[in-house]
Order: structure tokens, then sequence, then C-alpha cells
């Protein structure tokens, strides 16, 4: 190895006179499993590690043990954690059971927690009132619930500032009659549905008072037919992202839309649905503003992209064909930049 010049000697810092504040900004870049093995090369950056000021967000994808989340909790969950994700694939291991305890103490240490994704549990005992009130993002996807117990009457009294709620795949108790108190919810612009083969039209009808204000709605895989396409046309004046595949719709719903009745879609999912490519473009032609918008579909237009001129003003529509998951199994949710997962 060549021998280090001067200048080089002279600007070379050995880590022990690296600054707390220096560390600290890296260690601040670190995964939360990149913290905890830093945490453990001397005494001094082990004290580093537990800085509250590193426990602003806080991601999990192994599983737990019930005592090893209460033990997370305890130790890890301050007043300054904002973001904090249990990412477990459903049915690749065992339900974590949450109890009461954990969630209470949660709540208690971490009472300004914006985010909070609980992949996969079990939460058969708990309710939303055992949940920090802060919440603004709670996704249980995957999750076991009793909906009558875990929502209770009015679910805005609990999280009364809620933007976003995913209960995707929370399916085996979730019906359409436990869908109408989310019409409590006057700042949900976010509802995720996928996978509640339960839900259908009358689902639909039961939160017809909050349609409006909903910018994300997806309800794929659900049991929801035309009319309940519908009612979403009708009422969903301000949605941007819509994913309604994998369901029985079929032309008939798109056939009776009136004109620039969703001016600010930007995202149309209809994966492993009854709609043709021609009602399709129809459809396009009718709501196109001048936007662009991303169409995800299993048929292959004439061009993966195709240009139209509305009153003399150009507007396009990019044809998906292509996705990281299988059409059966879209998970909007997970790549949502605004309302999802990230």
């Amino acid at each position: 190895m060549d021998q280090l010049s001067e200048q080089e000697i002279l600007w070379t810092v050995h880590i022990d006179y690296v600054p707390d504040s220096v560390l600290l900004d890296i260690f601040d870049r670190l995964s939360f499993k990149e913290l905890c093995l830093c945490s453990r090369v001397c005494q001094r950056w082990y004290i580093l590690a537990k800085d509250f000021s590193l426990r602003k967000r806080i991601v999990i994808k192994k599983p737990l043990q019930s005592y090893q989340f209460s033990s997370l909790v305890h130790h890890h969950f301050t007043h300054v954690l904002k973001e904090f994700k249990l990412l477990i694939t459903c049915g690749e291991y065992s339900l974590l059971s949450i109890e009461k305890d954990a969630l209470w103490r949660l709540a208690l240490q971490s009472n300004n927690i914006k985010k909070l994704v609980l992949m996969s549990c079990s939460l058969l005992i708990v309710s939303l009132k055992d949940f920090p009130s802060s919440l603004e993002h709670l996704s249980i996807r995957g999750s076991e619930i009793y909906p009558y117990v875990f929502f209770g009457q009015n679910p805005s009294l609990y999280v009364p500032h809620l933007v976003c709620l995913d209960i995707g795949g929370v399916s085996n108790f979730l019906t359409s009659q436990d869908l109408h108190v989310f019409s409590k919810l006057k700042f949900l612009r976010a509802l995720y549905m996928d996978g509640c083969f339960r839900v259908n039209n009358g689902g639909i009808e039961s939160i017809i008072d909050i349609l409006p204000q909903l910018e994300v709605l997806d309800v794929e895989g659900t049991d929801i037919s035309d009319d309940g396409v519908i009612t979403i046309f009708n009422f969903c004046s301000n949605i941007r992202n819509l994913y309604i595949g994998n369901t029985s719709v079929n032309d008939a719903a798109f056939s009776l839309v009136e004109a620039q009745a969703l001016p600010h879609l930007r995202t149309l999912c209809v994966m492993n649905t009854n709609i043709s490519s021609t009602v399709l473009h129809s459809f396009l032609l009718q709501n196109l503003s001048t936007h662009e918008l991303i169409v995800r579909a299993n048929f292959k237009g004439p061009h993966n992209c195709k240009c139209f001129y509305s009153e003399k003003t150009p507007v396009c529509f990019e044809l998906d064909n292509e996705s990281p998951f299988p059409p059966e199994n879209c998970q909007h949710y997970l790549t949502n930049e605004i309302y999802g997962l990230n």
C-alpha cells in the first residue's frame, strides 16, 4: 500500500475524534436495523444510537413475537417518533398478536406519531380507541379484526385526523354492513379496501357521504359491480387514483358515466375486468382534460401512448401493461407516492 501523502495525513481524522453532531447526522441516515448494528461498535456509539432524535422513523421487516413487539415499543418508541411500519407479508408467517397494553404504551410514549403500519397482525382484542389519536395514516393490511369492535360506532372520536385508511386484505370478517362508520371520517382522503371480497355495492352506497372528499379509492378484488362503479363515478368528483380491477365491472358502467365526471383523475386501473377497449377508449375521450392519465389494463391498444385533441388542447393517456405485481394482486397501496406505504 502506498504511503499517505503529507496532505492526506493532515486531513485524516480518527473516528474517535469525529464530533457527536457529525455521527448523529450519519446515524440519522441509517435504517433502524443499521442503527442497531452501529450501537454494538463501542460504548460511545451505543450511547449516541439511543439519542431520541434518531427515533423518527422505524421500519421492521422481520416477523416478531408479541413480547418482542412490546419490548420494541418500551425501549425505542419516543415522543419524536413519526412513523412505524411493520411490513410482514400476509400468509408468509403467523399473525403477530398485539395486546392492548402494548398499544396503550405506544400511544403514551409516541403521542405525536402520524403513520402506523401494522401488516399481518391479530388485532382481535383491540380497537381504535387504543391507538394514538394523532394518527393521520393507518394501515392494518392483511390483519384480523372484529370490525364492530375495532372501529366502533364513530371512529373519528379516536382518530379525528385520519387521512389515509388501508384495510386491504382484511376480508374474513369485514362486510359492507361495517363500512357506514367510515362516513364519520371527515378528513379521510384515501381508502384502500382491495381484497375485501365481502364488500359489495351496498358498501359503496353506505359511504356515499365521504366519496366526494376521496382522492384515492381502491376497491379491487371486492364484490362490487356496475352499480357500485356508477355510484363512484357520480360522487367521487375529486378522485385522482381509482382502482377497480379484479371485479365484475363491464362496459355498462363506463357507458353511462357523464362527460368530465372525473376531472381530476390521474390513474385508473381496470385490470382483470370485463371492460372492452372500445368503451374504455370512448370513456377516455370524454373524461381527459389537460393532463396525462395512466391506465392499467390487460388489453393492448394500438400504441402504448395515445394522444388526442380536446378543444385544440393536446391530452394524452398512457396504457400501462407492466406491473411489479401479478394482475390479480395489484396492491396499489404499496406503490402510491402520496397516500401509500412510502
